[in-house]
């Protein structure tokens, strides 16, 4: 059965996992079980999918084209979403491989290079035309940039959490603030679409601090991502976190706090962002504490009854109000400047009066290339980050 929304951005999502290896990482709310990829559980639906093709990405792939295509979804433009952790901490020679495998699946013939492989794909029936990995902030310095680079990467989404050092000792994250401003940074200085995981309801915090930090994430260029996955704590079964729960050293928020807190988040969300995700997709049985359910419709039936609407970039794409059946009028070029980690960013769109968003182009000026990297860009001023079609 097609499930409308899953292409009603324009683009096809394909998600292949990586096989199961360590994270670099240590952190106290993190499920870790056997056989399966660090902080995901078993019978997720991509684990499943991954651990029924052996965890191969070629296989995966091929999997995935044949599924949406029988459920009458496009797939002529794709957008390659590597998950399973830290990849880039994986042995570089295992990245190298795993992107060559993707393209090949797409592309339906093996390449002899991953250079020659992107460069078939080009022409091929099923386009990548975005490539998202997943990494931390302390694994995302000039090698990796340089790595991602060569996979044709185009989106890196960074697990920030939170914004706060203390937050991150008491979690054992092992990163700081300070890495999450240098990785985004360089990554919006080398053309990356930015986005965070963000974790409101962490040990240490509360809806105060969470609705603070959420705020500063937009008040301090800093920081200014180009989009969010709200992922609402959880207890997971297996995780350190389930002891300190089961111990009363950690309490989750109710449903009520929560859900009021991410009608807040959504409240102060600004233009440029795209919320893509509120909670994580975990099966019900491995969530020992926390909210269990899709918190995205209820906030925005609360929002609708505030007299609220959620700015974010998926709220006022053109297919969602289409499918809502909302009033179009007449689009217009809107342009939005801001300023962001050391640059001056520009977001031009074609909106109708009501802000239903038709297209967009984001754009990074008074561009600073970073020393002994990317020198073949040249002294070139601005930057697009993406392009997008609705």
């Amino acid at each position: 059965m097609k499930k409308s929304t899953r292409t009603i951005s324009g683009v096809t999502p394909l998600a292949v996992m990586t096989r199961p290896m360590k994270c670099p990482g240590q952190c106290v709310c993190c499920p870790t079980y056997p056989e399966v990829p660090q902080s995901y559980t078993p019978e997720s639906p991509a684990v499943l999918r991954a651990i029924g093709c052996g965890y191969d990405a070629a296989e995966q792939v091929r999997l995935r084209l044949r599924v949406l295509s029988g459920m009458g979804h496009p797939t002529d433009k794709v957008e390659l979403i590597v998950m399973g952790g830290t990849f880039l901490a994986a042995p570089v020679g295992y990245q190298y491989r795993f992107i060559k495998d993707c393209f090949d699946a797409l592309n339906g013939e093996v390449s002899a290079t991953l250079e020659e492989a992107k460069r078939l794909n080009e022409g091929a029936g099923c386009r990548c035309v975005g490539l998202c990995i997943e990494t931390r902030p302390d694994w995302c310095g000039p090698e990796e940039i340089a790595r991602m680079l060569e996979f044709g990467a185009t989106r890196v989404e960074l697990g920030v959490q939170a914004l706060d050092d203390d937050i991150y000792r008491l979690i054992r994250r092992g990163h700081s603030v300070s890495d999450v401003v240098r990785a985004t940074r360089l990554l919006k200085e080398y053309g990356f679409k930015v986005h965070y995981h963000w974790m409101p309801g962490l040990p240490g915090s509360t809806p105060q601090l969470d609705l603070e930090m959420a705020k500063r994430l937009f008040s301090d260029s800093a920081f200014r991502p180009d989009g969010l996955k709200l992922y609402p704590t959880m207890v997971v079964a297996g995780t350190e976190l389930e002891q300190w729960y089961r111990e009363g050293r950690y309490l989750p928020y109710d449903d009520e706090t929560m859900i009021n807190l991410i009608v807040e988040i959504k409240s102060i969300v600004p233009g440029y962002v795209r919320i893509s995700r509120v909670l994580r997709d975990i099966p019900a049985r491995f969530i020992v504490g926390g909210l269990k359910d899709s918190l995205r419709g209820e906030a925005k039936r609360r929002m609708k009854e505030r007299g609220i609407e959620c700015r974010c970039i998926r709220c006022r794409e053109y297919g969602h109000r289409a499918r809502d059946k909302r009033e179009m009028g007449e689009p217009r070029m809107v342009r939005m400047d801001y300023q962001a980690s050391g640059g001056r960013e520009v977001l031009l769109s074609f909106e109708d009066s009501n802000e239903t968003l038709f297209g967009l182009l984001r754009m990074r000026v008074d561009l600073r290339l970073p020393g002994g990297l990317g020198q073949e860009f040249g002294e070139r001023p601005v930057i697009i980050r993406e392009l997008h079609i609705y």
